[in-house]
């Protein structure tokens, strides 16, 4: 019986292969190429950047819970959060104005007002305007990530996908938020 693990962006448990390079194992989806684990992945005495990390999850419960692994992995020295989308870009609008750093967006893709897909089109706008760089985004939701989402992602790179699932534990989602910061800080920090 072949081993396997959960991949976030299948939202499912997938065959696997590991890879030893840069020093580190990665175990790799056999289906969509998506690191699933990385051992050694954070250098513990990197400090926050001087940035910002902002969140938008109608769901205080999973902001309280994606603010606790930002924390915890000194992703940024500032950490936002917002219930919906509206208010998130309304946010980003004012920090790209101050020329502040925005390292990583977290976007829930249904809220009410404003849903994440929608907030991520309106932050790569506000992005043209200010002549800025594209933050990294990462949609967050309980649903499988569908082939209009991955349409969706390619046209608002760089964007990734993690599947919360439906066990409410938050361990579970904590670990589940934890590898896929941790891909996207390594890939543009």
């Amino acid at each position: 019986m072949t081993e396997t693990r959960y991949c976030l962006c299948c939202g499912e448990d997938v065959p696997f292969s590991s890879v030893e390079r840069n020093e580190r194992r990665e175990s790799i989806c056999a289906y969509c190429g998506f690191t699933l684990d990385v051992q050694e992945l954070w250098d513990t005495g990197k400090t926050a950047s001087d940035g910002y990390a902002i969140i938008a999850d109608d769901s205080q419960y999973t902001r309280s819970i994606i603010e606790g692994v930002l924390k915890e992995k000194n992703v940024s020295s500032f950490i936002r959060s917002f219930e919906n989308g509206l208010m998130l870009t309304t946010e980003y609008s004012k920090l790209l104005g101050t020329k502040s750093t925005v390292d990583i967006a977290i976007i829930d893709l249904n809220m009410p007002v404003m849903d994440g897909l929608t907030a991520a089109r309106t932050m790569r706008e506000l992005e043209k305007q200010h002549n800025a760089h594209a933050v990294p985004v990462v949609f967050f939701s309980a649903h499988k990530a569908d082939e209009n989402l991955r349409k969706q992602m390619e046209v608002l790179k760089p964007a990734f996908y993690v599947n919360k699932g439906s066990d409410p534990d938050p361990e579970k989602l904590a670990s589940r938020v934890e590898y896929l910061v941790g891909y996207v800080i390594e890939k543009f920090r």
